[in-house]
């Protein structure tokens, strides 16, 4: 089952509760073209803390989105004015600077990697015997060792680690740390990654346009307009 992270956007209520949020959420959700999703979870799944809370938030207004225990300075979701988005722009932006150079001197020497397309070319439509073939190289290897444990490494970010210089990277990085995988809008109107897809070309042209888009969306919003993201099923 493969799990979405989707921002939904949606206008103000200044009498929010618990549970109007969450009709709202699954009225929205429920009208996704092409079916509903198998199962959504809003409290709780994998994205409860992604927006950090904006210095002077209280972390008990009713309009956040927040499990009943996790930490105090993180959510789901809820109105801008309480979302730090540049906190979060700049968090995912730091973590992007610190792998590369501590990548880049760790690798020094070694026969440059060669780029995901190779691979995916050479194997045919075969993504999994394509990516082991990729991570075997040294310089992807190197990274193994750099970002261990379950969850940590994303073919995505492997290809862009090797074709990409220090500042792309971190603007990459950057890019993608407020949208999830699709975006809800006001109107209805559903916007998804196509890299999520499996749709999108080797130089992540289709991507790098729905984050443009999605970021400059949510960033056009009225302070008091809601963003949540949801852990969407299928």
């Amino acid at each position: 089952m493969a799990s979405r992270h989707a921002l939904l956007c949606l206008p103000p209520h200044f009498a929010e509760t618990a549970y109007t949020l969450d009709t709202r959420l699954r009225r929205a959700l429920n009208k996704v073209r092409g079916g509903h999703f198998d199962s959504y979870e809003i409290t709780s799944g994998r994205y409860t803390g992604h927006f950090p809370l904006a210095p002077g938030a209280p972390a008990d207004d009713p309009r956040l989105v927040r499990p009943a225990s996790g930490p105090a300075d993180a959510c789901a979701g809820g109105p801008l004015s309480l979302l730090d988005l540049t906190a979060l722009r700049d968090r995912r932006a730091a973590e992007a600077a610190d792998l590369y150079d501590t990548w880049v001197p760790a690798t020094d020497g070694m026969p440059p990697a060669q780029p995901w397309a190779t691979f995916a070319e050479r194997w045919d439509g075969d993504s999994f015997q394509a990516l082991l073939a990729f991570r075997e190289q040294p310089q992807l290897k190197v990274l193994a060792g750099i970002k261990s444990g379950p969850g940590t490494r994303q073919p995505g970010e492997e290809a862009a680690l090797i074709r990409l210089d220090r500042s792309e990277f971190i603007n990459r990085a950057r890019r993608r740390a407020v949208p999830g995988n699709s975006l809800r809008e006001l109107d209805g109107t559903w916007t998804t990654d196509p890299a999520w897809l499996n749709s999108d070309d080797f130089s992540e042209t289709g991507s790098t346009a729905y984050f443009d888009h999605a970021n400059a969306y949510i960033d056009a919003l009225p302070a008091d307009y809601l963003v949540v993201g949801v852990d969407c099923r299928r």
